[in-house]
């Protein structure tokens, strides 16, 4: 249950790294992130937070004319200044990926603790092993969340799908199911190996069993529940 907490935030923080790296304000949820350009530094927001305040209680038609030419110059600046141009739309598509880059990287770490600890885990495991392991799994994710959208797709005709690999998918052109669908292969090929050639016989069953449920139960305490009331604490 708790990496199953665990992975959610990890994945958020991925695309927090790469919204900081690029300079955005960022904020995070108990199952998603937001970010945005800070201009309250910027000097003519300043002027322009500055003429606006004391007419707050007013209908924009009643603000004084000189007030509301001087503030549509100051928005023409602003907004020449941060424009939404090709530049921002690049930052979004890789704030999108660093969600899905994240996943795959821990449990790409996962894999090369367990194959540089190979010599040792084949006599006994460890808990640096266990740790290995679960970070693998990771990888589930892109599973999960592929089985997720199939249901939405099969039994509730859903077609607009928000997750980020069908953001990429969009974004680079392709059919909006292939980079899902690769990212389940892949998560598919590390979680199977891993599950039924590293971790000992003699755990598997208890393994897949409680990590199943326990993955649920995580699943639906944190999204239920619990990651509300953390996020609204």
């Amino acid at each position: 249950m708790l990496f199953t907490v665990i992975g959610t935030l990890s994945h958020e923080w991925g695309h927090i790294a790469v919204a900081n790296y690029f300079g955005y304000t960022t904020t995070l949820s108990y199952g998603s992130m937001g970010y945005t350009q800070d201009f309250s530094e910027d000097r003519e927001v300043q002027e322009i937070k500055r003429l606006s305040d004391p007419y707050d209680d007013l209908d924009y038609d009643e603000w004084p004319a000189d007030v509301k030419i001087k503030l549509e110059a100051l928005d023409k600046i602003v907004m020449e200044r941060y424009p939404y141009n090709e530049t921002y739309k690049l930052h979004d598509k890789l704030i999108t990926l660093g969600g899905p880059a994240q996943t795959l990287l821990t449990s790409g770490i996962g894999v090369l603790l367990l194959f540089l600890r190979r010599k040792k885990w084949r006599v006994k495991f460890m808990t640096l092993d266990w740790l290995a392991v679960f970070m693998v799994l990771f990888a589930l994710r892109e599973v999960f969340n592929f089985i997720l959208a199939s249901y939405e797709a099969l039994f509730y005709s859903q077609s607009n799908f928000h997750g980020d690999e069908f953001k990429i998918s969009r974004d680079l052109g392709f059919n909006e199911w292939m980079i899902p669908t690769l990212a389940l292969v892949i998560g598919l090929l590390i979680s199977c190996y891993v599950i039924f050639k590293i971790i000992p016989l003699s755990y598997r069953f208890s393994f897949i069993l409680a990590g199943g449920l326990g993955s649920v139960a995580g699943y639906a305490m944190w999204f239920g529940f619990l990651g509300p009331a953390v996020f609204n604490w």
